[in-house]
């Protein structure tokens, strides 16, 4: 089994490890006496008008900067609960994502693209088709950095429509199950544990269908063309 395809299926298993950890800890109080009640009502009901805007605007830089979305998702569904966090965190990490694309088409395209101008070019011609979709399949796969995705994006002039909707859709089966996992809900309903870790086996069974059904040599190509970082 390759690194790659092993990081197919490790790396959700250590998320999925890690929020057990949580749950467990929220479970037996080993944070202390904090409950999403208390947060809610210390940090946001009683200065909402404040701590809104400013976690909105934490959040989408924090994920335009290259943080692990599914942190985000995790965050929103501890405050929210679980479809409105991952409603809430898909969004906020899409406008991270359009965030890092304007950055680096607007003030350090030019400079790469002339350094590395038939790298782009290959760039350009490989997402060029089904931008969307290449965009989706990306987003989707439990595997690669979401940073560099962005950053690809936008040295390759991927119109930002086709971007957000293609992230947006891969984005979302990632984010329902952290989100879930964050609400708390699963500590007092099998049911929302369970949805939860199906959701991650069907990320993890789709990720490893597309890789071994030809993704693996586009996805090779797509890092051959990349410029180096």
């Amino acid at each position: 089994m390759t690194k790659t395809l092993m990081a197919l299926v490790v790396k959700p298993l250590v998320f999925t490890g890690v929020i057990t950890l949580a749950f467990l800890a929220l479970h037996y109080g080993w944070w202390g006496p904090v409950t999403e009640e208390d947060l809610l009502h210390r940090l946001f009901l009683h200065h909402w008008s404040v701590a809104w805007p400013v976690f909105g605007v934490a959040a989408v830089v924090y994920t335009a900067l290259g943080g692990p979305r599914q942190v985000l998702a995790f965050s929103c569904g501890y405050l929210m609960g679980g479809w409105q966090g991952a409603a809430v965190s898909t969004l906020l990490t899409v406008a991270g994502s359009l965030l890092t694309m304007a950055v680096v088409r607007h003030f350090t395209g030019n400079w790469i693209r002339q350094r590395h101008a038939a790298r782009v070019q290959a760039l350009q011609q490989l997402l060029a088709q089904d931008t969307w979709l290449w965009i989706c399949l990306l987003r989707l796969l439990p595997v690669g950095s979401n940073l560099a995705t962005n950053i690809l994006a936008g040295l390759a002039g991927l119109g930002f429509s086709e971007v957000a909707l293609g992230s947006a859709i891969g984005y979302l089966p990632q984010m329902v199950m952290f989100s879930y996992a964050g609400s708390g809900l699963a500590l007092h309903s099998s049911t929302q544990l369970w949805a939860s870790l199906a959701t991650l086996l069907v990320c993890t069974g789709i990720g490893l269908y597309l890789y071994r059904s030809g993704l693996r040599e586009r996805l090779d190509t797509l890092r051959r063309a990349a410029p180096p970082t």
